[in-house]
C-alpha cells in the first residue's frame, strides 16, 4: 500500500472513529451533522465527499467494514454448534462474546443503538450484517449432533433467537465495563461481582434455549389463534 493510501485509509478510519466518538456521549447516528463529523476529524466539509457521498454512506460503510470485521470475528471465535468438543462450549462462548464487547465497547454500542435508530439506511445495512451472521450460526448448528434433528427452518429461528438473546446483553455489560474503566470512586471488587453474575445469568440463559432446543421436535405444529 502507498503512502497516499495508508493517509487516505487513516482518514477514513478518522471518519469512522469520529462517529463512534459522538455516538458513545449519547448521540443518535442520525443527529450528528456533517460539520460536526468534519469538526471531530479536523478537516474541511469538502474533504468528506471524497471519501463518501453522504452521511448515510459513511455510516453503512462503517457498519460493513469495521463492525462487519468484528462480528466476523466473533463468529468464527463461537463455539455454539461447531463440531469441535470443547467442555462448557456455551460458557465459553458467552465469556468470549462478552469479552469482545468489552474490548471493542464503541462498536457494539453503535450497533444496538443503531440497529432500530432512526437512519434508515444504517439500520437496514446493520440488520443484513446480523441475517449474514444469523444464517452462520444456523449452519453451525447443523453441524452439532445435538441439532441434527431440526430442521433448517427451526434452526434458523434457533440461531435468530440466539443473536437476539446476545444483543439483549450488551447495554448492561457496557455499564458495568464504563463503571469499571472510568469511575474513579467505583467498588472494584463489587462491580466484579456483578459481572459473574450477569456472566453466570447469561450462560443460565443461554442453557435454557440451547438445551430446550435439544428437546424441540420440528414436526410440532404451531397454531395460531383465529
Amino acid at each position: 500500500m502507498s503512502s497516499r493510501e495508508q493517509k487516505k485509509l487513516q482518514t477514513r478510519r478518522a471518519f469512522f472513529n469520529a462517529v463512534l466518538d459522538l455516538c458513545m456521549t449519547g448521540q443518535s447516528f442520525s443527529s450528528i451533522s456533517l460539520r460536526q463529523i468534519t469538526r471531530e476529524v479536523g478537516v474541511v466539509p469538502t474533504a468528506f465527499y471524497r471519501h463518501f457521498d453522504d452521511m448515510e454512506s459513511l455510516g453503512q460503510a462503517l457498519v460493513i467494514e469495521e463492525l462487519g470485521g468484528t462480528m466476523a470475528t466473533l463468529s468464527e471465535g463461537l463455539h455454539i454448534g461447531k463440531t469441535r468438543s470443547f467442555e462448557r462450549q456455551i460458557a465459553k462462548s458467552i465469556q468470549l462474546f462478552l469479552q469482545m464487547v468489552s474490548e471493542q465497547p464503541y462498536y457494539w454500542q453503535f450497533l444496538v443503538s443503531e440497529r432500530f435508530g432512526g437512519s434508515e439506511a444504517v439500520r437496514n445495512t446493520i440488520n443484513e450484517l446480523l441475517k449474514l451472521h444469523i444464517q452462520s450460526l444456523s449452519e453451525d448448528l447443523a453441524l452439532q449432533p445435538a441439532f441434527s434433528h431440526i430442521n433448517d427452518y427451526d434452526r434458523l429461528l434457533l440461531a435468530d433467537a440466539g443473536i437476539n438473546m446476545f444483543f439483549s446483553w450488551i447495554i448492561d455489560w457496557l455499564e458495568l465495563t464504563y463503571s469499571e474503566d472510568h469511575d474513579d470512586e467505583a467498588d472494584l471488587d463489587e462491580i466484579e461481582r456483578k459481572k459473574q453474575q450477569m456472566q453466570h445469568n447469561c450462560t443460565r440463559q443461554a442453557q435454557m434455549l440451547f438445551y430446550g432446543a435439544y428437546n424441540w421436535k420440528s414436526t410440532e405444529e404451531t397454531l395460531l389463534d383465529e
